[in-house]
This record gives C-alpha cells, structure tokens and sequence, in this order.
C-alpha cells in the first residue's frame, strides 16, 4: 500500500484539559479539503525535530463544522504522548490526512452507546460537537470511566450539551477516595448500568474506544445485553 501523503502544519494553541491531557490546535498548510474529515476520524502526527522517527495516530476531538483547524488532545504517556504532551505553540509537525472508519453510524433511528474509558473519549467529542451543530434524529448515551474525577476528559463539556434532550451523560469514576467530594457514579461499567439506557439492544449501535483490555470487556458486555456484532465498532490501544 502506498505511504499517504504528509503536510507542514503547525501549533497554534495548547489548552490544558484535565491534569494529564492537553489539547492541541494545529494549523495545517495544505490545499483546500485536504483535511475535510468525518466526525471520529483520526490522522498521522510526525514529529519532524525527532532524531529517531517519532510518529503516532490520534482521534480528532473538533468537528468538520469547526473550521480547517485540527484540534487533537493528547494524554502524557507512551514515547511520542510524553513527547507531544510538552509541544508548545509554534512547533512544527507533519500530519497525514484524515482516516478511519470509527465514524457516526448512518441509521440515526438507532440509539447510539458511547463507551469510553481514559483519553478514549476523544473521538467522541467530535461526533457530540458535530451533532450540536447539526439537525439530527440521534439518541446518544456517552459511558465515560476515568480513576479520578478530575481525569473526566471533556467532562464539563459533555454535562453541559447533556442539557439537550438527545444526549444522556454517564461518567463514573473508579479509584476515588471515600472522602473524595464526587458526587456521581463510583465503579467500573457494568451490564447494569448499560441496560439502563433502555433502548432493544438488537436496535442499539454500540461504540467502544479506549485502553485495549477496556475495549474488550465492553464489547463482551456489548454481547452479554445482546448486541449484535456488526453494530459495535471499537478503536483501541495497548
């Protein structure tokens, strides 16, 4: 298979999202259209300056109708994730153009599951930000798992677009102090609290992203209430 293509971009802002998450805009230098993207695509980011070959794939968190900026938030750990973390404004990258196939499902009649454990919950930023500015016909349920509180990705975002009466927010958190001030959930995702969304399950697109053994135990729980697998749709890592 022939390599994609790469193209100049660059830093324009760090914004710091929860203590081990930043988000990053970039601006690309590339033809009109070249970065045009689905809602849970992700690109190619290389580090040029890297002595060694630095590169890694990353969910895009902005939506298409945002402008042509990128926007990718990206946790501090792994070689090129504790590398990228501590770029600052200005620093040049290299990007390949949009890819991937963990995008909104065409039937909006099915009510769509979002499960995301840790920074998994990137992609689907993107399809919430590209469902608030667009009519749609969407029920939408995001499962979002953190240890802490303040690991919530995107946390205060998701409670506030959950005003809406199409999209249900769920986050738990799993190593909270008892003395802790969290007043939500405590506990892993279980089948119990995905039933709760209600809906037939043979009727449910189920979408999973995260950690590859989080990924796999909510595709088993996924099964276990009913869903068939060609409605769950995973990206993982490890």
């Amino acid at each position: 298979m022939a390599s994609r293509a790469t193209y100049q971009g660059r830093i324009a802002s760090v914004t710091q999202v929860t203590p081990l998450d930043r988000s990053f805009v970039i601006t690309m230098d590339a033809p009109a259209g070249t970065f045009a993207y689905a809602p849970g695509q992700f690109v190619i980011v290389v580090d040029p300056d890297a002595a060694k070959p630095l590169r890694r794939a990353y969910s895009l968190s902005s939506a298409p109708e945002e402008g042509e900026d990128l926007v990718v938030t990206v946790r501090d750990m792994g070689n090129f994730g504790h590398a990228f973390y501590a770029f600052t404004e200005g620093k040049a990258l290299l990007v390949q153009a949009p890819q991937g196939r963990f995008v909104l499902p065409p039937d909006e009649a099915a009510p769509l599951v979002l499960v995301a454990g840790g920074s998994g919950v990137t992609p689907f930023r993107s399809y919430l930000r590209h469902l608030e500015l667009v009519e749609h016909g969407r029920r939408v349920w995001l499962f979002q798992s953190a240890q802490q509180p303040p690991e919530l990705v995107f946390h205060a975002e998701f409670a506030r677009i959950a005003d809406a009466p199409w999209f249900t927010y769920v986050p738990t958190v799993t190593r909270a102090a008892a003395a802790d001030p969290w007043s939500g959930r405590r506990g892993r995702i279980d089948a119990a609290l995905l039933a709760s969304v209600g809906a037939a399950a043979d009727a449910v697109a189920f979408h999973a992203c995260g950690p590859g053994v989080f990924v796999k135990s909510m595709l088993a729980l996924a099964s276990e209430l009913g869903v068939p697998k060609a409605q769950q749709k995973k990206e993982q890592w490890g």
